[in-house]
C-alpha cells in the first residue's frame, strides 16, 4: 500500500508499506477520507519524528480482530487512530481500537461522517494550546 509521511521540514514522502494487520481489538480500514488537521504537521515539526501523522479516518472496514464483533469487512465506519503509533490514515489502509469506529448509515457520506465526528474537535484544541501558551497560570476555583 502507499503510505504518506510527513518529515519534521513538512515534506511529504509518499512510501510503500504492508498493509497493517489488527491486533485483536482492531479495525484495519480501507481508507475513503482522512482528515488532516493542524496537530497532523505540528507533530512531526516540534516531535522532530518523521511520521504518518494522520487520525481521522473514514472508509470500509477490511480486517478486523479476532475480538471485533460489531463490525465485519464490507461496513462503512469512520474512526479515530490512536495518535503517535504506526497505521495512521494518510495511506490507503488505517488501523483504529474498535471502541474508536463507528458505523456509517448509509445515507450519509464519508465527508460528512468524518464531518460529525472529528469537525469541532481541532478548533478546541487549536484554542486551548494557544491559551496555555498565552496563560501559563492556572487557578481552580
Amino acid at each position: 500500500m502507499k503510505e504518506a509521511i510527513v518529515q519534521p521540514d513538512l515534506e511529504v514522502r509518499i512510501v510503500d508499506s504492508p498493509v497493517p494487520v489488527p491486533k485483536d481489538d482492531e479495525v484495519v480500514t480501507k481508507v475513503v477520507v482522512s482528515g488532516s488537521n493542524p496537530k497532523d504537521w505540528k507533530r512531526p515539526v516540534n516531535s522532530k519524528t518523521a511520521m504518518n501523522s494522520g487520525d481521522d479516518i473514514a472508509g470500509v472496514v477490511h480486517q478486523v480482530g479476532r475480538n471485533v464483533h460489531e463490525f465485519k469487512p464490507g461496513d462503512r465506519v469512520a474512526a479515530f487512530h490512536e495518535m503517535m503509533t504506526p497505521s495512521g490514515s494518510f495511506a490507503e489502509y488505517a488501523v483504529s481500537w474498535a471502541h474508536t469506529t463507528f458505523h456509517i448509515p448509509n445515507n450519509v457520506s464519508f465527508e460528512g461522517a468524518f464531518s460529525q465526528m472529528a469537525g469541532p474537535q481541532p478548533s478546541r484544541l487549536d484554542h486551548i494550546e494557544i491559551w496555555v501558551r498565552e496563560k501559563p497560570k492556572l487557578e481552580v476555583t
